[in-house]
């Protein structure tokens, strides 16, 4: 399995050095309720300062019955603290745990099961074998995980003429498998 990686070098106005961000998993597929560790590389060449990172989980539903409809919900919009000064490098793991608790005043989520039973979670991914008719499966659910590095200009504008660099993994969240025997009936 692949772990997921993204990253991105931004230049800004004014600026003649960029910021390189890169950001990926510990794992390709996370379980329901564990935390999932992000792991953020930051090179801050530049004169600005990195005032913030905000790591959001977004689910994406596909229904694909009669119509291609596609809904994308926030699940998880965390802040941390974490400044990244001029000239500096940031490397650090931060993590993050979408829950359904989280999100139970939210409409138009899909749930693996009903509101009210307290085994449900979030819907799990939604897996496409090779070949497969994904209109058969009637609903996909799939989750991608943004990370976002607030930038100031500096100076007197300060706040007001700040600048964002996000980037997106891939995340496949799912239950694991069921312990127990598997019992085979002899045929008669």
């Amino acid at each position: 399995m692949l772990k997921p990686i993204a990253d991105i070098c931004k230049s800004f106005m004014m600026s003649d050095k960029p910021v390189h961000l890169q950001a990926s998993l510990e794992k390709e597929i996370y379980y329901h309720g564990d935390p999932i560790n992000v792991n953020i590389k930051v090179k801050n060449e530049t004169s600005r300062t990195v005032t913030k990172i905000k790591i959001i989980v977004e689910q994406t539903t596909d229904v694909v019955l009669y119509s291609a409809d596609k809904y994308t919900k926030t699940v998880l919009a965390q802040d941390f603290g974490e400044t990244i000064d001029a000239h500096s490098t940031f490397n650090k793991s931060l993590a993050v745990t979408p829950l359904l608790a989280e999100n139970k005043k939210k409409r138009g989520l899909a749930l693996d099961g009903r509101l009210k039973d307290e085994d449900t979670n979030l819907a799990s991914n939604t897996i496409i074998r090779p070949g497969m008719d994904k209109e058969v499966l009637g609903i996909l659910v799939s989750y991608k995980i943004k990370v976002n590095l607030m930038v100031s200009s500096g100076g007197l504008l300060g706040g007001l003429t700040a600048s964002d660099i996000q980037v997106e993994l891939p995340l496949i969240l799912m239950h694991p498998k069921p312990q127990g025997k598997l019992i085979v009936l002899p045929n008669k």
